[in-house]
């Protein structure tokens, strides 16, 4: 029986476009990299990427999912497209705390991450009342204010609670998330199978990154908030490539 604790999920996990062999430190501040909250960089919305965050988070079975990762190890885990996800901590993964990360990525890809969010997602067995736009959508809203600090090689980025899905930010579309066998419900007592959750619904605040240039690089964001006690403390050393070759910083 799928306890009912897991309807509510928190986790927490990426103003013009960066030309793309410019190095970042040339920048002359940060809003080159960050793409607004009322943009559509590579065509969505920060509320439709956050809907596909949690639906590329979700659908990873849980012993490989980069949520339980503490090293980095599993940052390149089904990561397709011109935009990669990167993600903060959950204590559906047993991660929480400070955590620091470490991998590599191919240049000219952007990033988008949750500073702190919150979701909501229904079983298909649950009662109809709570398998409506209504109620997922009121069981995903943020009830405390955040407190946020994010930085990109020591650079700060300034009022991050800006970059917001809820009602007067970018507000994310409802959606459906694909389990996959072995996913974050599963405990030592049972694997459950492929499970279809639906609907579902989110609020957080984010950012998307345009593509930094190759080389080192360091974002850290700490931030609390959002839900009752949530709290995210997250250190990603990148290494950006040249070509089109990434791993993990310590994958073999």
């Amino acid at each position: 029986m799928i306890s009912r604790r897991f309807r509510k999920l928190s986790a927490a996990l990426v103003f013009a476009s960066l030309i793309a062999d410019a190095p970042f430190a040339q920048a002359d501040d940060w809003r080159t990299i960050v793409a607004p909250i009322y943009s559509k960089p590579e065509g969505q919305s920060y509320g439709r990427w956050a809907a596909d965050w949690w639906q590329w988070a979700l659908a990873i079975p849980k012993a490989e999912n980069p949520l339980a990762d503490t090293t980095g190890k599993q940052c390149l885990q089904r990561q397709v497209g011109e935009v990669w996800f990167l993600v903060g901590t959950s204590p559906f993964f047993n991660t929480s705390g400070k955590t620091v990360r470490a991998c590599s990525i191919p240049a000219g890809k952007a990033l988008f991450f949750p500073l702190i969010n919150n979701a909501s997602l229904a079983f298909l067995n649950d009662p109809p009342d709570q398998r409506t736009e209504q109620y997922v959508r009121s069981n995903a809203k943020c009830t405390q204010p955040a407190q946020i600090t994010v930085s990109v090689d020591g650079r700060k980025i300034l009022q991050p609670e800006q970059y917001f899905t809820g009602r007067w930010g970018s507000e994310s579309p409802i959606f459906n998330v694909q389990l996959a066998p072995g996913n974050f419900v599963s405990d030592d007592q049972a694997v459950l199978p492929e499970l279809l959750l639906s609907p579902g619904a989110e609020q957080g605040y984010y950012l998307f990154l345009y593509p930094l240039s190759p080389g080192k690089h360091t974002i850290k964001w700490v931030a609390t908030g959002c839900t009752q006690g949530g709290s995210q403390d997250i250190t990603y050393n990148l290494t950006v490539t040249k070509d089109n070759f990434a791993q993990a910083a310590n994958g073999k």
